[in-house]
């Protein structure tokens, strides 16, 4: 596939590609490089489109250097994920990387990747809204547990949870409509105090005292929250 200084940004847009840099921290040339190796051009080639100066030899190092740099990895991860339908990989693999992303130790990245489940969450509940649906608040409660069960990432999953809640709801709201943030506020702000922070600047200055006010209490045993409470049916009269 060849590549010009032309459609150096497709299949996305260079407005979406600068957003998706400024998460990563890419330079001008990681940027440039990565939607050039996104595109198709072999690193060498990227390289050359994305400005990097020198012989062939150079741009040689310099493509085999860029395509392994964090930056650019996770640029080329954050595009997978946004790239148009067509040129899309499956939900599978994107959920997969989304994880992956949350995980990550960029504070940035991990943010901008919780953004994204965030969204891709309520999209998922608006394809279903003709199927049966438990009581919002239990549906929010099971859904939150079904996250801590993902791993080493599922406390991050269910902040994530939190956020795009506040999003949706806006900076003032009642803790009762975030599952299980009253029992994981301790955990979040002691396992990942960047996120924590981003959660309280999301919040109005009494939703963030209150916040701050829960986030004092021991971590809860996150293997406790994420057993069900067992439903006992009542013997017939």
């Amino acid at each position: 596939m060849t590549i010009t200084d032309e459609d150096i940004w497709k299949p996305l847009t260079e407005q979406k590609w600068r957003e998706l840099a400024e998460a990563t921290g890419a330079s001008e040339l990681q940027l440039k490089f990565s939607a050039a190796r996104f595109g198709g051009a072999s690193a060498t080639k990227a390289a050359k489109l994305a400005g990097y100066a020198g012989d062939d030899a150079a741009l040689r190092r310099a493509g085999y250097s860029a395509v392994r740099s964090t930056a650019v990895q996770n640029l080329l991860e954050l595009a997978s994920i946004h790239a148009p339908a067509d040129a899309r990989i499956s939900d599978k693999e994107i959920d997969a990387k989304i994880s992956k992303m949350i995980r990550s130790a960029d504070s940035n990245v991990s943010l901008k990747a919780m953004e994204v489940f965030a969204k891709r969450e309520a999209a998922r509940k608006e394809a279903e809204g003709n199927k049966p649906e438990l009581p919002p608040e239990l549906a929010l409660l099971n859904e939150a547990r079904c996250l801590l069960g993902c791993g080493l990432g599922g406390l991050l999953h269910v902040a994530a949870l939190h956020l795009g809640i506040i999003g949706d709801y806006g900076p003032r709201l009642n803790f009762a409509a975030l599952p299980l943030f009253s029992e994981l506020a301790p955990n979040i702000k002691a396992e990942y105090p960047e996120v924590w922070q981003h959660i309280l600047n999301s919040l109005d200055d009494d939703c963030r005292r209150e916040a701050e006010r829960l986030a004092l209490a021991m971590p809860a045993d996150i293997s406790t929250l994420m057993e069900k409470p067992k439903v006992f049916a009542h013997a017939a009269e």
